[in-house]
């Protein structure tokens, strides 16, 4: 081995040491600093999330109590609570992160600067010591080998780099294990949430279908009121002279069942008629074919009423076209004054009547474009075009 040989290996035990000081040792210092900002955004992120699905779940909650949205507050609840066990996992994980890795990192990189330094005066001086002596023995004369010197340099650069590379080893095996931390927590949860996540989207999807099929009802329920509304105003001048000036009560919503049995049950008859009084119709009224509690009969058929007390503006009877009993709008029939010939008691009885202006006279074509008509194009924000305007472009679909 020549002396040339030795003095590059010299040159390289010096360069690690120097390297491993000046740039090594830094930017491990600068990654622990990085690290300890990684956490504190962590630990930020966690807070925050935890706040947002909190206030989520408060929606969840009281959507749960509602008749609309119950299965719908249960989904955000789940959502919310998925949430925040994926953030406890993920915290464990960063926690591991900070004690095995930032905190084991920023102790060696303490310990290093000195035992480098240490070493590589060592190293220095026992190079200079060896060198000196070969040098004394050249002077005087001996033909000394220098073997035992370039062996020397050659152990000492060995040591130098294995230093260097247990260095890079420790930091590629921290990460190892951070990365595998992370694959363990995604392996645990992902299959997991993934059938979660199908059975909440399934049942958000259930309720789409199932207010689609409202849909057609909820249209003709408000087509039908607006028809009973122009009826009510049309008519009121002459209801209010033939009934004495007495008006009407406003129409309410349609009863959700038939009248009990006592209800139906004969009473004292009542001004204006009683049980079994007879009514003619002045308009249509074919309702939703959802709504079995609906009265159907054609304009100037006779109704007989079989219970004596209008709810809402809702009288209950009974078509002479058909058996069928069920609710239907008192401003869409008219007393008849005489009593029909075959009905057994002396009753009140009511009588017909036209009107030039009644809805029965508009044409069929004008209430069936009414009672179809689309509702106002406005922007809805939860609008997803079932019973609900939406606008090109709407926010929530």
């Amino acid at each position: 081995m020549s002396a040339f040989h030795g003095d590059q290996l010299h040159r390289s035990t010096l360069r690690v040491y120097s390297n491993l000081v000046e740039d090594f040792n830094p930017s491990l210092q600068k990654l622990v600093s990085l690290g300890n900002s990684y956490i504190q955004a962590f630990r930020a992120f966690a807070s925050t999330s935890d706040a947002y699905f909190g206030a989520l779940s408060k929606i969840g909650e009281k959507a749960l109590h509602t008749v609309s949205s119950r299965s719908l507050g249960e989904v955000l609840m789940q959502i919310s609570e998925s949430q925040r066990r994926f953030t406890v996992e993920l915290d464990g994980v960063l926690q591991w992160f900070s004690i095995e890795v930032i905190r084991q990192m920023d102790n060696n990189t303490r310990q290093d600067r000195s035992f480098i330094s240490d070493s590589r005066k060592f190293y220095e001086m026992e190079v200079h010591n060896k060198a000196t002596a070969l040098e004394r023995q050249l002077w005087r004369g001996n033909n000394s080998d220098q073997g035992e010197y370039l062996q020397f340099l050659k152990r000492s650069n060995e040591e130098a780099l294995k230093e260097e590379e247990r260095r890079h080893r420790f930091l590629a095996e921290k990460h190892c294990g951070l990365v595998q931390s992370i694959t363990h927590l995604m392996n645990k949860t992902g299959s997991s949430l993934q059938q979660k996540v199908d059975a909440w989207t399934k049942d958000v999807s259930a309720t789409r279908e199932l207010e689609a099929s409202r849909h057609p009802s909820v249209s003709n329920s408000v087509g039908m009121r607006e028809d009973m509304r122009r009826a009510r105003e049309e008519q009121r001048g002459g209801r209010e002279e033939q009934r004495g000036g007495r008006e009407e009560p406003a129409l309410g919503n349609v009863p959700s069942r038939a009248p009990s049995p006592q209800e139906s049950l004969y009473r004292e008859p009542i001004r204006d008629g009683g049980v079994g009084r007879t009514m003619r119709a002045r308009a249509s009224h074919q309702p939703a074919a959802s709504n079995r509690t609906l009265l159907p009969f054609s304009k100037g058929e006779m109704i007989t009423v079989l219970v004596p007390q209008p709810r809402k503006g809702w009288l209950y009877g009974q078509a002479e076209s058909s058996t069928q009993q069920g609710w239907f709008p008192a401003s869409f029939a008219e007393a008849v004054a005489d009593p029909p010939p075959q009905a057994p008691p002396p009753r009140p009885t009511l009588r017909s009547s036209s009107s030039s202006g009644s809805l029965a006279d508009q044409p069929q074509s004008r209430r069936h474009s009414e009672a179809q008509a689309a509702p106002p194009s406005t922007t809805a924000p939860y609008g997803d075009g079932h019973g609900a305007a939406k606008a090109e472009g709407g926010v929530y679909v």
